[in-house]
């Protein structure tokens, strides 16, 4: 008959008289019947039980009364009659539907996945004929490949469910995985998940735009990914990886910040971060992370570098550094290319390219916040002036910006034009180094790098070989002198803190001048001595004799420091090796007894003896920072990472937050005595508002952590925001509060006792019963409603009367996936429509929160509450009725079984509760129970 009606859509155009046309509502209702008979009474009954969609996520069918109920009969495929059936089914509306005319439409539009089984029943169920598999393998490849990707993610995904037969499972499972790799197709995939994410969340799924892109939670981001990275089994991941890689990167290039979000983290978390895919030398690097690096830092067969190809790199660097939580991926990716970065903003800034310096700045900000470490810094110190390699520079580009070319072969640096860059670089270096937020030691251990290369020199002369040999010593020199008084202008309260390294360099400096001095006057020279001299004794290596400072002057300088620093201090409180400040005193005593050239190095010497031996007649000194030094040292340590911490998590890069957290978990693993516990509870609270949700689960973890130590503290804390009697906290925040803590509560264990258990069971109970009272909430509903409804009516008087589409008659036709998501609002707002009561999905909330609790110590919590919580459970399950309170009704099951669960494993381990199901009590449950199983509209209660 459907075929008749088929053909008789293009006998219309014959002339020949036709009944009604279907393309009328109540035609189309005629047609969808036909086609639900089809696959109610001849599809699903032929072939093999888990093949097709299950029942409840079926369109709901047209048919009434007896043609419902013969569809579910248990289906029994592989007989000869039913493929058969299966045969003249496919061979009938496998034409039409391919022929995308007449009520081919009607076909895709109701029965497409169901051809897809009925198709893969005949190409792949055993006793598999290789006649007919063939036939119909070919024709099931026919028909995916007809359709698009956007249809057919959710056709495959919903042929994938745990009864699903392995036979079936692999082909649907093979054809799904490749769907990503048509053009367009990795857009498709996400825009699909997350309107699938948006389903299940209750909340109707917006579409998305190319301006904006499509707002995907990291749980739907999180499934993405691992469907992206499941590479066929027919394909090499070589091969596979290669094709993504394309769509991957045009997300990661696009305009719209979601799009650039989502691209980040399916090439950071589902590549990047995994070794086998995204390790150096892998395919993953090779596209995604490999080609960033030859543009920044290319070799010499990739040179010239254009001004678009660089733009393009940099962009996709901060795209994946600003979007992407994971710490780990930020060292990789900018670790390696931390010179030529540093090199590339100062070139950026010198000539005025604020846009690309803004921009790297960002990346470089966020890499030292994470990394957190000296070493970097070291490193810059040593190549502050860095203008490229032996092969390549910068240089402007042809559009305005910046691009790498090769050297020229007769092309030197002039000293004067780097001269002038050098107090820009140190301004810049400082500025980079307050963002890091180091430790005092850190500190100490850069300005002593500094210090010592300014006053001693360094034994390689890396980074200034662009200059020419000529030119090396006296630049350096300078580099390192300016940085050092920079360094101790700006940090001097910090830097003084660690003395003792700052005498163990400047002693062998003072040593080293008064051995040459007195070897001179021995031998009658004059005392002018040269710093080679000093370098001579010092490091016992032979350094060029024409340096640009003398010996007095670099003793006047060491001098200058040591004093400043002796005038910083108000006592020495380190551990001081006493034999030094011996060495360095008797050293300062010759220098001021005896006469130079420079008669400011005698008084220079004398005024910094007196500073130094006004310091060590201080009684007790060394003595109480021997026995207090390490202490010191610990709670100093913890204190600057308790601030860095602090520091991070106000910053608004996700990673650099996810950094902080990371360092204020450590300080709660290890029970610092810095932390104030309550204070620290409730900074990792309101972590839990978040927008990124792996800094928010992060979260939960280290409050798991900190409760296991102050459990009392912590948990009272989260109840008091859980059940949030002040109406302060939305409903989003109140369910993450829940979260942590079940999760607390599960780490908790056998702590769970006494005072804790107690609160956590009674307050859950009031949530969970219908004691909970919202009268703030319940006015803002009503203020909702009140505006909602105001603004209908001023729509209908605006069309002056029903607003289009806004009801549907008997005549309308049937949009099932509106009804579905109408169905959906209905149960979301039943959720929140309770009057005064609590929502809904609070009280499932704490009633799974009570589930854990007595599963995990049904000891601690006690007879009392157990016994209130099944009375609470058996109370929701007789007269919570509807569809909304389902979730509700199924967690007072999941009460009652972790109480079956508790008890069960209290005596397989010997522990006597005194209380348990018994009498009246277990008929009374064993009843309620029975009544639900058979009344209960819900499949999953």
């Amino acid at each position: 008959m459907f075929c008749h009606l088929h053909a008789s859509c293009d006998d219309r155009s014959t002339g020949i008289d036709q009944p009604e046309p279907l393309s009328t509502q109540r035609g189309q209702k005629v047609v969808n019947a036909l086609l639900d008979l089809v696959v109610l009474e001849g599809i699903y009954p032929s072939v093999s039980s888990g093949i097709g969609v299950p029942v409840e996520r079926r369109l709901k069918s047209t048919l009434k009364g007896e043609f419902t109920t013969r569809s579910l009969r248990e289906a029994s495929g592989g007989r000869p009659e039913d493929q058969r059936l299966l045969i003249h089914i496919i061979n009938s509306l496998c034409p039409i539907s391919f022929s995308r005319e007449g009520l081919a439409s009607s076909i895709q539009d109701r029965m497409s996945v169901d051809l897809i089984a009925a198709v893969g029943e005949l190409a792949f169920s055993p006793p598999w004929d290789v006649e007919r598999g063939r036939q119909f393998a070919l024709s099931f490849r026919e028909i995916i490949d007809s359709k698009s990707a956007l249809e057919l993610f959710p056709q495959l995904t919903s042929l994938l469910h745990p009864s699903c037969p392995d036979w079936f499972r692999s082909p649907v499972s093979s054809s799904l995985s490749v769907l990503p790799l048509r053009p367009d197709g990795v857009r498709q995939m996400i825009n699909f998940i997350a309107g699938s994410a948006s389903n299940e969340s209750g909340t109707p799924s917006a579409t998305p735009n190319q301006s904006s892109g499509p707002t995907v939670s990291l749980e739907a981001l999180a499934r993405a990914s691992k469907l992206l990275t499941s590479v066929p089994t027919a394909m090499s991941p070589d091969t596979y990886i290669s094709g993504l890689a394309p769509q991957l990167l045009d997300l990661l290039d696009d305009s719209a910040l979601d799009n650039k979000r989502i691209a980040s983290y399916m090439i950071g978390t589902g590549f990047l971060s995994k070794r086998k895919l995204g390790s150096p030398g892998t395919t993953g690097w090779k596209c995604f992370a490999q080609p960033i690096f030859d543009a920044i830092d290319p070799p010499l067969a990739e040179c010239p570098v254009s001004e678009t190809a660089l733009k393009l790199a940099l962009d996709r660097l901060s795209t994946l550094v600003r979007f992407h939580s994971n710490p780990a991926l930020t060292k990789r990716l900018v670790g390696p290319n931390l010179l030529p970065l540093w090199g590339l903003r100062c070139y950026a800034l010198e000539h005025c390219r604020t846009h690309w310096a803004d921009q790297i700045h960002a990346i470089l900000s966020t890499y030292v916040k994470i990394s957190a470490a000296e070493t970097q810094f070291l490193l810059l110190s040593d190549r502050l002036l860095w203008l490229g390699t032996a092969a390549w520079k910068f240089a402007p580009g042809t559009s305005g910006g910046i691009e790498i070319r090769k050297h020229d072969a007769e092309e030197n640096s002039q000293i004067h034009s780097v001269l002038e860059t050098v107090d820009g670089r140190v301004i810049q270096y400082l500025s980079l180094l307050r963002e890091a937020l180091l430790t005092d030691d850190q500190l100490c251990k850069i300005f002593a790098h500094t210090s010592k290369a300014w006053l001693l020199g360094r034994p390689s002369q890396q980074g200034f070989e662009a200059l020419g040999d000529d030119t090396k010593d006296p630049l350096e020199s300078l580099v390192y002198a300016k940085l050092t008084y920079q360094l101790l202008d700006t940090y001097k309260d910090r830097i003084t803190s660690s003395f003792e390294g700052i005498i163990q360099l400047v002693n062998p400096i003072l040593s080293a001048f008064v051995v040459e001095h007195q070897q001179a006057e021995s031998k009658d020279r004059p005392s002018e001595l040269s710093r080679s001299g000093l370098g001579e004794i010092v490091r016992h290596d032979n350094e060029a004799e024409d340096n640009i400072y003398d010996a007095q002057g670099t003793v006047s300088s060491a001098l200058a420091l040591l004093s400043t620093v002796l005038g910083s201090l108000d006592v020495i409180a380190v551990n001081t090796d006493i034999s030094l400040l011996d060495r360095v005193q008797d050293s300062l005593d010759y220098i001021t007894k005896t006469n130079f050239s420079d008669s400011q190095l005698s008084m220079t010497a004398s005024n910094t003896l007196l500073l130094l031996q006004s310091h060590r007649e201080m009684p007790n000194v060394f003595q109480s920072a021997e026995n207090k030094t390490k202490d010191v040292d610990v709670l100093a340590n913890d204190r600057n990472s308790h601030r860095k911490a602090l520091g991070f998590l106000s910053d608004e890069l996700a990673p650099v937050r996810a950094q902080g957290l990371s360092t204020l978990t450590d300080l709660v693993s290890k029970a610092s005595p810095i932390l104030n516990v309550p204070s620290t509870g409730i900074l990792l609270a309101s972590l839990l508002q978040d927008e990124d949700e792996y800094i928010y689960l992060s979260a939960i973890k280290t409050l798991g952590l900190l409760a296991s130590n102050h459990p009392k503290t912590i948990v009272m804390m989260l109840v008091e925001k859980y059940t949030d009697t002040h109406e302060e906290s939305t409903l989003d925040v109140r369910i993450k509060i829940g979260e942590a803590l079940n999760k607390t509560i599960e780490h908790l264990g056998q702590l769970l006792a006494e005072t804790v258990a107690q609160n956590v069971g009674e307050n859950m109970i009031a949530v969970a019963s219908r004691r909970g009272e919202r009268p703030k909430t319940l006015q803002k509903r009503e203020r909702a409603k009140q505006k909602a409804a105001k603004a209908r009516k001023e729509a209908e008087d605006a069309w002056d009367g029903q607003i289009l589409g806004g009801g549907n008659s008997d005549e309308e036709d049937v949009d099932e996936e509106g009804m579905m998501n109408a169905h959906i609002a209905n149960i979301v707002d039943g959720w929140a429509d309770t009057g005064r009561e609590e929502d809904i999905r609070i009280r499932a909330s704490a009633l799974s929160i009570l589930s854990t609790a007595i599963e995990t110590n049904i000891a601690g919590v006690g007879a009392t509450i157990t016994s209130t919580a099944v009375d609470c459970a058996l109370a929701v399950l007789k007269l919570e009725k509807g569809q909304e309170r389902a979730i509700l009704r199924r967690a007072a099951v999941l009460v009652i079984m972790s109480v079956v669960r508790a008890i069960d494993a209290a005596g397989e381990r010997d522990q006597r509760l005194g209380f348990g199901f018994a009498g009246e009590n277990l008929e009374e449950v064993v009843t309620v129970l029975r009544y639900v199983e058979v009344t209960d509209g819900d499949e999953v209660v």
